[in-house]
């Protein structure tokens, strides 16, 4: 119980401080929807040992609401010694739900496959996306996920808290 407190604290401080980011910057440029968004980054998982993962994201908009179709891929590793890892490829669909100042808030979802070696399963996956822009085409876009896969030994939802550093165009 200790460990799911401090990942729901872990997750209402990173989303403060990019609300207080977003609300003391002096009259932000409006906010565009990027076409194509490339972003890569850490992860943590209660459900992975070690509890450090890494995340991949791919997004293109399909449409000018925000409407973006995307691929992920996380890595969440099993065993330390051997090294073994689980790794969830999913695709799915994110849709801009909200933007304060400098960062916009995506709902993503998505499903796809899930492998460890040669165990072979169904992966789904959801939760909220923050897209707080830096500087030219950079973003930093912390995450909180939930990852639910057939392949994870019965482990259940597996929290996801997450910093990806994005590039779009």
């Amino acid at each position: 119980m200790r460990t799911v407190a401090r990942i729901v604290v872990t997750m209402a401080l990173c989303f403060a401080v990019a609300i207080a980011t977003a609300q003391s910057a002096p009259a932000p440029a409006p906010v565009t929807n990027l076409q194509n968004v490339y972003a890569g980054g850490i992860s943590y998982s209660i459900g992975a040992t070690p509890a450090i993962a890494g995340t991949a994201l791919y997004a293109h908009m399909v449409a000018t609401t925000g409407t973006y179709a995307f691929t992920a891929i996380d890595a969440l590793p099993n065993t330390a010694k051997p090294f073994t890892v689980s790794t969830n490829f999913g695709v799915g669909v994110g849709q801009k739900v909200a933007t304060m100042g400098k960062m916009t808030l995506y709902m993503p979802t998505a499903a796809g496959i899930s492998f460890n070696g040669s165990n072979t399963g169904w992966q789904w996956n959801g939760g909220v996306l923050a897209s707080i822009h830096v500087k030219g085409n950079y973003y930093v876009m912390p995450s909180a996920r939930f990852l639910r896969s057939s392949v994870s030994n019965g482990a259940g939802y597996q929290p996801i808290l997450g910093i990806l550093v994005a590039w779009g165009q």
